[in-house]
């Protein structure tokens, strides 16, 4: 009885690492790492020299809805391109980077605080390689490409609820969890601070 009981509990646990393996090569798949393809997306993605922020951003008319990809984040520094969706749910940071939803947030380039998360493991796995003065991009559905500059990096306890608020002028904030190479629920949140500079027609 007590063999049979082991031999069980095996399975069990051979079950539950092959299905969070599964999981884990399924969200990695929507990541491209390409990059020759990021770094593709501006001419001077690799000036790190501070550009002055702008003061106000674009106005939209339409609210996305919930699980809707509405743009692509590019980091060239890191070589990677990864959707954004709408909303911060499990569906929706299984397919990419979240946009959160709420109070003080905004959709990238309008005038406020732009919110992303990623999951360390896929999305935001190499963010930590980031330093102030990188670029990010903001590749959205109507047809523009927002420039971010990062200003800061910085690290809070993952019940800390003050920098989701709202901000006077367009900027956003990347947020995964942290430390980035352990394993199960990470105590902190490693977050990237960024300023909108630019706002082009995206290349085609």
């Amino acid at each position: 009885m007590v063999r049979i009981i082991a031999i069980l509990l095996i399975i069990v646990g051979a079950s539950i690492v092959v299905y969070n393996g599964y999981q884990w090569w399924d969200q990695l798949r929507v990541v491209v790492q390409d990059p020759k393809l990021a770094m593709a997306i501006a001419d001077d993605w690799n000036n790190r020299d501070k550009q002055p922020s702008k003061e106000e951003g674009v106005e939209r008319k339409y609210t996305p809805k919930i699980g809707e990809k509405i743009g692509e984040l590019v980091i060239p520094r890191i070589g990677v391109i990864v959707p954004i969706i709408y909303g911060t749910g499990d569906k929706e940071l299984a397919k990419g980077v979240g946009q959160y939803v709420g109070y003080g947030t905004v959709l990238p380039g309008e005038t406020g605080h732009t919110v992303f998360a990623g999951h360390r493991e896929t999305a935001f796995r190499r963010v930590g390689e980031l330093k102030n003065g990188d670029r990010i991009y903001a590749k959205m559905k109507d047809g523009f490409t927002y420039t971010y500059q990062i200003r800061k990096t910085w690290i809070v306890d993952d019940e800390d609820r003050s920098v989701i608020v709202p901000h006077k002028k367009p900027d956003a904030t990347l947020i995964t969890c942290y430390p980035f190479n352990m394993v199960g629920s990470a105590p902190q949140r490693y977050l990237i601070r960024a300023d909108l500079i630019e706002a082009n027609p995206t290349k085609e």
